[in-house]
């Protein structure tokens, strides 16, 4: 089935515009939300696209299940997965805050957040996750950066990108810069680091059967919560950012989705709808008449034929 068809007589049933900002997607998926709750059947297709694609049990878990919701946003908004030779090449500039010692590293980590483009040229990074998971991996943040003059490479872990994996670890580290008195000049690191590297709005999907929630998480509202946690000191950084996984930094999901809007799908009362018995039908039936082709069985090639057609009219 081409699910664009339907996001597009969906978006033109609500009078849904190009996508500029976080805005206009939130106010699509607050329509679908709505449409799926009063049987809409562009709405309930969708949602049984949604379901079958990437929330439904058997799939989730699945990698393929983020890459659905990818195309998506593109059958939706035409919005395109970015990669290297499509991102801007973008070089910091003394204005942007970022130290030149360090503007290579934090050029490359702002490259790599932006994960869909749309028309317009705005951007944003999408994050899938399942429900037990209670951490977010907010993408690479260099250590290389952030402790430059501050710890050695042994002191942090170097080049073994090992040391920071824990709270424990990293408050101890954090705790080695406070002991240098250098935490003032830490933070103002950090808080540059986060403001250029951090510059566009995250969709942050949790893929929970039945239901999906979607969360959408204003830039502002990411480097106002990482900032105002480092600002307080080791334990108040610790109380946000969990950890480090090789040079990606990993925070606490609920403290961060807390500071979004949540929008939540739920797909439980799609079954039951004439719209999901029409769609299993056309299923059925084209499968049943390749079988049919394949066996060369004309004569009841017509018979199977009328049949659904019959069924298909109860439920119109």
């Amino acid at each position: 089935m081409n699910i664009k068809i339907f996001c597009d007589l969906f978006k033109e049933k609500h009078h849904l515009k190009e996508v500029k900002d976080l805005g206009d997607i939130i106010i699509f998926f607050e329509k679908l939300k709505t449409g799926i709750e009063n049987n809409e059947t562009s709405a309930l297709i969708i949602g049984d696209y949604l379901y079958n694609n990437i929330s439904a049990d058997r799939v989730r878990k699945r990698k393929s299940s983020a890459t659905e919701f990818e195309d998506f946003l593109d059958y939706a908004f035409g919005g395109k997965v970015t990669d290297a030779g499509s991102r801007k090449n973008i070089v910091p500039n003394a204005s942007a805050g970022v130290h030149e010692s360090i503007s290579n590293y934090v050029a490359g980590n702002r490259r790599e957040k932006m994960d869909i483009i749309f028309p317009s040229k705005y951007g944003v990074s999408l994050k899938t996750s399942m429900p037990d998971n209670p951490e977010i991996n907010l993408g690479s943040f260099a250590r290389e950066a952030l402790f430059l003059g501050f710890l050695t490479s042994q002191e942090y872990g170097g080049e073994r990108k090992s040391g920071l994996g824990s709270k424990p670890q990293l408050e101890a580290t954090f705790k080695k810069i406070e002991l240098k008195n250098k935490w003032s000049e830490f933070y103002e690191r950090f808080k540059s680091m986060v403001k250029y590297i951090y510059v566009d709005d995250i969709i942050f999907v949790v893929k929970d059967n039945m239901k999906l929630q979607i969360y959408f998480i204003r830039r502002e509202m990411l480097i106002d919560l990482l900032i105002e946690a480092v600002k307080g000191g080791p334990h108040s950084a610790i109380n946000i950012i969990n950890r480090y996984e090789g040079n990606s930094f990993r925070v606490e999901r609920d403290k961060l989705i807390q500071k979004g809007i949540k929008i939540e799908l739920d797909f439980s009362n799609i079954e039951k709808t004439n719209i999901k018995k029409l769609l299993n039908l056309f299923n059925e039936l084209a499968e049943n008449i390749l079988i049919l082709l394949e066996k060369k069985d004309v004569e009841n090639y017509d018979k199977f034929l009328l049949q659904k057609m019959k069924e298909i009219r109860k439920n119109l």
